[in-house]
């Protein structure tokens, strides 16, 4: 059974029409239709949203449903354990999770930029003694919000987590040598993101300025401030990425026909 067919069978066993299945998905009567007549695709997003209103797994829904031919193929089925994760669900999961890291990474960046302010207070900056209070609870608050709104958020690949993956060996392949590639690039993007953290809340402004009057303790904070939020940006986003790829990788094997 084709991803169409599989589509229009659901849709009709939750009596869902053309149009109120595409007013779901935001999308048009005539992109359903021609996704129900195998003439194209939906996006990635789509494609989650499908599995969540209908409550079917993604293999579910984008695999073709085949009956084992051969003896061997069946003998294949029944000896392997794991999750089969095709090539789109694969896909599908590293922008998950590039997307809530980089939500994440963000909310994190924008905290510990204004809490640096608290970092480089001393008795002489009593500009910035007075507003760290303020800006510490504020960057907590919305910190804590994002958190708990990608809490409380459906994860459709939580299962993926939890269980041994079985790939393809090209799709494995394939993701292996994406992930070989950015690997070099995400390592120097934490250490990096670390050293210009570092940087940042050494109090390097004591240093630079002989006069830390009112304007160069201003420029001193805001400088920190952003330093401080785009290195920590930065290292969480890299983090994220890499811990994506490693565990698609670390928990998977091949499935070799």
């Amino acid at each position: 059974m084709t991803f169409g067919e599989k589509l229009y069978k659901l849709r009709k066993a939750q009596g869902l029409s053309q149009e109120a299945l595409a007013e779901k998905l935001n999308t048009s009567r005539q992109a359903v239709s021609k996704w129900e007549n195998n003439n194209g695709y939906p996006e990635t997003e789509k494609i989650i949203l499908i599995s969540q209103i209908f409550q079917i797994t993604l293999d579910e829904l984008l695999m073709d449903d085949k009956e084992p031919g051969s003896k061997e193929e069946r003998n294949f089925s029944e000896e392997t354990k794991g999750f089969y994760v095709s090539r789109e669900t694969a896909n599908g999961f590293l922008l998950y999770y590039k997307k809530k890291f980089l939500l994440l990474a963000a909310a994190c960046g924008i905290a510990l930029g204004c809490n640096s302010v608290s970092y480089t207070s001393t008795e002489h900056y009593l500009f910035a003694s007075s507003i760290a209070p303020i800006l510490t609870t504020i960057s907590i608050m919305m910190l804590l919000a994002i958190v708990i709104y990608i809490a409380l958020k459906q994860n459709p690949y939580r299962m993926l987590r939890k269980k041994e993956l079985v790939f393809d060996e090209e799709v494995r392949t394939e993701i292996q040598e994406e992930f070989t590639k950015m690997k070099k690039m995400l390592v120097s993007g934490i250490a990096i993101g670390l050293v210009i953290f570092g940087v940042s809340n050494s109090g390097w402004g004591i240093f630079i300025f002989e006069n830390m009057n009112y304007t160069n303790i201003l420029f001193y904070i805001v400088f920190s401030m952003i330093l401080t939020g785009i290195s920590s940006f930065i290292t969480f986003f890299c983090i994220g990425i890499y811990w994506s790829y490693s565990l698609l990788l670390r928990t998977s094997e091949r499935k070799d026909r």
